[in-house]
């Protein structure tokens, strides 16, 4: 059986396995696994570590900027978009909430008990405790 890629170029079929294995490999990331990618970098690589070593519940704008500027310093420069979208996007799904009268933001109340007994709190973990009734 012939197939037509992109190109218009034709090519036998080889069976579903070896199609689904070749067409998975070029294929990027959707909108949501992408934009979930960015949080749970935000998440594990600067905010709950800020949040220990403040050792509380809320940080300042400059405080963040400091742990943000240091991450991104130590990677490449495509990450300060992905940094900026994942942070955006933790206070979009509730995880981090905004101060409207200072630019102080802090975390759910749910996540409170976890940064005081020192435990590290993944971002999968974090979002199962805050969407549970």
């Amino acid at each position: 059986m012939l197939r037509e890629d992109r190109n218009g170029k034709e090519h036998k079929r080889r069976g579903k396995g070896a199609d689904e294995s070749s067409a998975s490999r070029s294929r990027e990331k959707g909108k949501y696994a992408s934009s979930t990618e960015n949080r749970r970098l935000v998440w594990n690589s600067i905010i709950w570590p800020l949040i220990l070593e403040l050792n509380k519940p809320w940080f300042t704008i400059e405080e963040y900027h400091a742990r943000r500027d240091a991450f991104c310093s130590s990677h490449s420069e495509e990450m300060k978009g992905k940094v900026a979208g994942g942070f955006v996007s933790l206070i979009v799904k509730g995880l981090l909430l905004k101060d409207k009268d200072r630019e102080v933001y802090s975390i759910h109340w749910k996540l409170v008990p976890y940064m005081r007994k020192r435990l590290w709190l993944d971002y999968g973990e974090a979002i199962r405790l805050i969407s549970t009734k």
